[in-house]
C-alpha cells in the first residue's frame, strides 16, 4: 500500500469519529430509558422529540467526521505532492458525493434504527404489560377462596351467586 493509501485509510478515524456513535448509543439510551414511563402522552411525545432532535444531531456530527476525514487527506495530499499518484488525486477530486450525501444517509440510518427501536420497545413494553395483567388475573382468582369453593362444589353456578 503507498503512502497515499495509508492516510486514506487511517483517516476514517478522526478526532470526530467519536461522536456519531455516541449520539446514536445516547438516543438508544434514552429511548430505553423513556419506556418506563407511565403516562403515554408524555412518554410518546418524549420518543418523537428524541428521534426528532437526535436524528439532525446524527447528520451533523456525521458531517464533522467527513470533513475532517477529506482535510486530513486534503493537506497530506498537499504537503506531499510528490508521493500522489494518479488514483490518488482522481479520488480526492472525484469523490465529493460522499461529502455530500455522506451525512444525509449517515442521517437517515440512524432515523430509521431509532424508529425500529422505538417500534420494539412498544412492542415489548405491551408484552410485559400483558404479561403482568395475566399473571394480576390469575393472583386475583386464586386469592378468593369462596370462589373456589363455589367453583368446586358447581361448576355452573355463575361466579359471585350463593346457594
Amino acid at each position: 500500500m503507498d503512502a497515499f493509501g495509508q492516510i486514506w485509510e487511517s483517516s476514517r478515524n478522526n478526532s470526530y469519529s467519536w461522536m456519531y456513535p455516541c449520539a446514536i448509543w445516547c438516543a438508544i439510551g434514552s429511548l430505553i430509558a423513556l419506556t418506563v414511563v407511565q403516562n403515554p402522552w408524555i412518554r410518546r411525545s418524549c420518543k418523537a422529540l428524541v428521534i426528532l432532535g437526535f436524528t439532525p444531531l446524527t447528520i451533523q456530527f456525521s458531517f464533522f467526521e467527513i470533513q475532517e476525514k477529506w482535510r486530513i487527506r486534503r493537506v497530506w495530499a498537499d504537503a506531499n505532492p510528490t508521493k500522489m499518484t494518479k488514483n490518488g488525486l482522481h479520488a480526492l477530486t472525484v469523490d465529493g458525493a460522499n461529502l455530500t450525501l455522506g451525512p444525509l444517509l449517515y442521517g437517515l440510518g440512524a432515523f430509521l434504527l431509532f424508529v425500529v427501536i422505538a417500534i420494539a420497545l412498544f412492542i415489548f413494553r405491551i408484552l410485559v404489560l400483558r404479561q403482568a395483567n395475566r399473571s394480576n388475573v390469575s393472583a386475583s382468582l386464586q386469592d378468593t377462596p369462596e370462589a373456589n369453593q363455589l367453583h368446586l362444589e358447581n361448576p355452573y353456578q355463575p361466579p359471585g351467586a350463593t346457594g
